[in-house]
């Protein structure tokens, strides 16, 4: 897996304490078959484990895969300019194309 991080989107992480948490989740409440959104955190999230310490842009991001799969590549960046948030692409979309 290659992981890309954009050089706004590794200083945002690096002031929010340098590290990141990357996965996939599908909606609580949805039909059968809707695809697995991606989420990130620059805390750990509560209740999730099984993530993987990737390093990349100078920042630590934990990844958690989706049944054993990965994306090709995985990039973080950073959207918004009044509320900045960083976002993770699996191989370009926001969610897992798995």
């Amino acid at each position: 897996m290659l992981v890309r991080v954009s050089t706004e989107a590794a200083s945002f992480i690096q002031g929010k304490g340098g590290g990141l948490w990357v996965w996939a989740a599908r909606p609580r409440m949805c039909c059968a078959g809707s695809p697995a959104w991606m989420h990130t955190a620059t805390e750990p999230p509560a209740g999730l484990s099984g993530f993987s310490e990737v390093v990349a842009g100078g920042v630590q991001i934990w990844f958690r895969a989706v049944g054993g799969q990965l994306p090709d590549v995985l990039e973080i960046g950073l959207r918004g300019t009044r509320r900045p948030r960083v976002e993770a692409y699996w191989d370009g979309c926001l969610m897992a194309m798995v």
